[in-house]
């Protein structure tokens, strides 16, 4: 391999500098693999294409340019990144997001690799704390696993958002008899900032009236702020209206949002455990706190269609088609429902209309228009759809 001169390294490297200071990362990364390229084993030129790949969110190559850096010299590199100001945050993402995706992609030894360096950076970081006992988890390594966990929550065990992170992790990784107290103990330390923000927000009612809030709610997600602002003045009685209160409202908000999403896993817990009833009490306390949640509501009509509670899941499944009118498998259900409701004509609307032209091949949307088409005495189109079932059926 032919080497560069001292002279010439210099050069490469003011150059390189020079473009990574001005933010021109583009020519900056340049320079570096054309120093590499040439043999040049600087710490700092794998440093600085690091930082390069890391304004591209090429979390795998900042990585593997990192390493080459504390590969030359770890001290320097750390002291290096140390006096950049913010430094430390900066490069700490691209193994936290690295050991992130390997994770999704269900490559856990690569994964615990890189979340492992996270602790160079930040090693507090709640976040690469959890992925990391994750990871843990996934490899069998349980003890080391729960471990990790404990410490996290020995430094605030009634953290909200840490015990709701830990269950959320370990949801994602299957294990849902473990998640569950996780949850369990976030929705407990979530609703006493919840309950403080309404009892400022119905400081001129006598009491709290569930209703009530979840209009408030309904109105503030789906930003209807002037009709907000009339219900603040008439029916909470605060003349100054929402203006005076939108501190509160982002509070009230963030805090029911919370509460939804940890009721949501909740119920999902229960979903995957088949307990039915369990699961669809805590979707619906999800949709208490946020009701254009669309994953609860569409988890919540499908367990009511199994109980055979249709108009209900009905209900649902209309709000979910207006927020969300692509989703395929909610207008099914949907279907289903106005079918075991006897409004067949909606029903069929919806197949016709809704589905066929998204997918005019899916046989169990045919069988059930020859169906209902039977139902209406139309047996000319119920023979038709059903010819058409049977030669889609097996593709």
């Amino acid at each position: 391999m032919r080497t560069i001169s001292a002279h010439h390294r210099l050069l490469i490297l003011l150059q390189k500098i020079a473009f990574f200071n001005e933010q021109d990362y583009k020519r900056a990364k340049k320079a570096c693999l054309e120093g590499i390229k040439k043999g040049d084993t600087h710490f700092e030129l794998y440093a600085i294409l690091s930082a390069c790949e890391i304004s591209y969110s090429n979390w795998h190559a900042a990585v593997k340019a990192l390493k080459g850096a504390f590969s030359k010299d770890s001290l320097h590199t750390l002291d290096w990144i140390r006096k950049r100001g913010g430094g430390e945050k900066y490069y700490h993402q691209a193994f936290y997001f690295s050991a992130l995706d390997y994770f999704k992609k269900h490559k856990y030894e690569e994964a615990l690799n890189d979340i492992k360096y996270t602790a160079y950076f930040d090693y507090c970081d709640k976040n690469s704390s959890i992925l990391k006992g994750a990871i843990l988890f996934k490899l069998g390594r349980i003890e080391e696993a729960n471990r990790e966990y404990l410490d996290i929550l020995s430094r605030d065990p009634k953290n909200p958002d840490i015990n709701f992170l830990i269950g959320k992790s370990l949801f994602e990784a299957g294990a849902f008899d473990s998640c569950l107290k996780y949850f369990i103990n976030a929705m407990k330390y979530y609703r006493p900032k919840y309950k403080r923000t309404l009892q400022v927000l119905f400081q001129n009612k006598i009491d709290v009236d569930d209703k009530l809030t979840r209009k408030v709610l309904r109105l503030w997600f789906n930003k209807q702020l002037q009709e907000l602002d009339e219900l603040f003045k008439k029916e909470l009685k605060l003349t100054d209206g929402l203006a005076a209160h939108n501190e509160v409202m982002l509070g009230l908000s963030r805090a029911a949002t919370d509460l939804a999403h940890t009721y949501y896993y909740i119920g999902m817990v229960y979903y995957n455990l088949k307990e039915d009833s369990a699961a669809l009490q805590n979707l619906e306390n999800c949709l208490r706190f946020k009701p254009d949640d669309i994953d609860a509501l569409f988890f919540a009509s499908e367990i009511l269609i199994k109980f055979k509670e249709y108009q209900k899941a009905r209900e649902y499944l209309e709000e979910l088609t207006k927020i969300n009118p692509d989703d395929q498998d909610a207008w099914f259900y949907l279907a289903v429902c106005y079918t075991q409701l006897g409004f067949y004509k909606r029903a069929i609307e919806i197949y016709e209309n809704r589905m066929l032209p998204v997918d005019p091949n899916r046989v169990e949307v045919l069988t059930n228009l020859a169906y209902l088409y039977a139902q209406l005495g139309n047996d000319a189109k119920s023979n038709e759809y059903l010819q058409r079932a049977k030669e889609n059926e097996g593709r």
